[in-house]
């Protein structure tokens, strides 16, 4: 394993737009679909990065990478038996001051990370030579926390488990999905409910606040090629493992909904409401309160892998949302179109075919301080069609000036699914956008990563959505 620290120490000028790399960090033998989080882990008074990463179905000692926000060391690494793919979440269990770290991925892998030492305090599956799918254990997907369930002081963690990983995309009979609910301080099941549908997920189950103060559990169905549905459940069926009681929201008759929703208020009412991107390329809004379609808007021939992100792109008050489609259908596409759709009603914004295997979602924020936001999102870019050589760099797309610019270095590989994120990571008012890439798995050449850090000139910038699943982590756009 070896690690290489690339210090830039000049700037870079383009179009309008002054930065700087601050560190870059190459890490052998994984491949990032997490996107990362922060914590300061050294008492430094910096944020740290910490991501996840390995490699699918491969047991690897570079899962889960902490990274010195400072000057971009490794402070940790700990291994996985296969890829973890979920954000990290933090809370202190161990009681020394500093955030321990929780993340999951394949093959029944969760798990939680002593965040001073990387050492693994409690593991899901803890059978070293048995193989969790003959036992029913999948994967795993996670958002959030939950309120403690289990009076230990500690906040327990809302996931799904499911995802046939060896199933064929032919293959219409899958295994149903569970929600679960783990201890935060030992990993212990202490709810555990199929579907009652028979479906499997790859949705990470959220929570929400109905119009009457009431939690609500917001989870669906379905896959690449098997049709779904979006659910809510009250917490208190949850609970007690009354599934039934669950509302449908949403139907796809022809393909699941698998990524995560996001939520605000668009239609004026103090409420949130859902926006979501289903498999089949349709991205609907959907009025929670009332159980009905704010507005729907879709795509023919294409299917979407992007969680959406919010933004303000014109000058109403209203959050508008952006994601990236893909032409084709599982598991072929040709091309990717970047789309901006109002969200007030869902018409067309911004469109423009971009980039290739885009599949990791972006940012928002008001660069330029005339008061409609940028979208910042890593662009991928397909340089040798024989050698299958690509390239990577950070895209700045100014809607308001119907312009755009690239920013920072230009890397090898391309960005999986990782979203970029905006930190003030050392506190001094200037952002600094962290972003995982990795290469191409190609037979005969060696996985690799690189985390870097990118230095943003500009101070008080005003950032609407500052990484994957917004300011919160969880998806929601205001509190």
């Amino acid at each position: 394993m070896r690690y290489t620290i690339v210090l830039l120490y000049f700037s870079l000028a383009f179009a309008c737009f002054g930065q700087s790399t601050n560190w870059s960090l190459k890490v052998d033998s994984a491949s990032i679909f997490s996107s990362p989080r922060f914590t300061d882990l050294n008492k430094d008074g910096v944020l740290d990065v910490i991501i996840g990463g390995g490699l699918e179905h491969q047991y690897t000692q570079h899962a889960v990478i902490a990274v010195d926000g400072k000057n971009g060391q490794l402070l940790w690494e700990a291994p996985s038996r296969s890829q973890l793919y979920t954000s990290a979440l933090f809370q202190d269990i161990t009681g020394d001051g500093i955030m321990d770290v929780f993340i999951g991925g394949r093959e029944a892998c969760f798990m939680s990370i002593n965040g001073a030492t990387g050492e693994i305090l409690w593991e899901f599956w803890k059978e070293k030579n048995a193989d969790p799918r003959k036992a029913g254990w999948l994967n795993f997907f996670c958002t959030q926390w939950v309120e403690d369930q289990n009076k230990d002081g500690y906040k327990d963690l809302l996931v799904t488990n499911g995802g046939d990983y060896l199933a064929l995309p032919n293959q219409k009979k899958r295994p149903a999905a569970r929600i679960m609910i783990l201890s935060g301080k030992n990993g212990d099941i202490l709810n555990d409910v199929s579907f009652h549908e028979d479906r499997e997920s790859y949705y990470a189950p959220h929570t929400i606040i109905d119009s009457e103060g009431n939690i609500k559990i917001i989870y669906a169905s379905g896959g690449e090629t098997v049709d779904g549905s979006l659910w809510s459940v009250d917490f208190t069926d949850l609970s007690k493992r009354k599934m039934k009681n669950s509302k449908l929201l949403l139907k796809d008759e022809i393909k699941g909904i698998i990524l995560n929703s996001i939520l605000a208020d668009l239609n004026g009412d103090k409420h949130d409401d859902l926006v979501v991107a289903h498999m089949s390329g349709k991205i609907t809004a959907v009025d929670i309160a009332n159980n009905r379609n704010i507005w729907q808007k879709e795509h023919e021939g294409y299917e979407c892998y992007v969680t959406p992100s919010f933004g303000y792109f014109n000058e109403d008050k209203i959050p508008d949302v952006f994601t990236i489609l893909a032409f084709g259908s599982f598991p072929m596409y040709s091309s990717f179109k970047l789309i901006v759709l109002d969200g007030k009603d869902g018409s067309t914004i911004y469109s423009e075919e971009t980039g290739f295997n885009q599949y990791s979602p972006g940012v928002s924020a008001d660069i330029d301080h005339d008061g409609i936001d940028e979208l910042i999102y890593v662009h991928n870019t397909l340089i040798d069609q024989e050698k299958f050589t690509t390239v990577n760099q950070v895209r700045v797309v100014d809607i308001n000036d119907n312009s755009n610019y690239f920013i920072g270095n230009v890397r090898p590989g391309v960005s999986m699914a990782s979203s970029p994120s905006l930190v003030d990571s050392d506190n001094d008012g200037k952002m600094e956008l962290i972003i995982g890439t990795s290469s191409l798995p190609m037979e005969g050449f060696d996985q690799y990563s690189i985390i870097e850090s990118i230095s943003l000139p500009y101070k008080d910038l005003n950032v609407s959505w500052p990484g994957y699943l917004g300011p919160y982590e969880n998806g929601i756009l205001k509190k």
